[in-house]
């Protein structure tokens, strides 16, 4: 079973503003504002964990439900 991927999709200059679920054309994650000048370590958190709390919410149920068929 292929396995979803996160891609991001926006640029601001090297930091990424949003991604995409590779899987799931619908699906964006995008930066939430915050108070100081952000980096782009930050960025790229907050969108991984957006990513993340998507995938076992939507990707783990079908692959448990690959599992049951073997």
């Amino acid at each position: 079973m292929k396995k979803p991927w996160i891609r991001v999709t926006k640029w601001l200059g090297n930091i990424p503003v949003e991604a995409a679920c590779t899987m799931c054309p619908a699906v964006y994650f995008q930066v939430k504002p915050i108070g100081h000048r952000p980096t782009r370590e930050e960025y790229q958190q907050s969108l991984q964990n957006q990513f993340d709390a998507h995938v076992k919410a939507a990707h783990a149920k079908a692959e448990e439900k690959s599992d049951d068929h073997l």
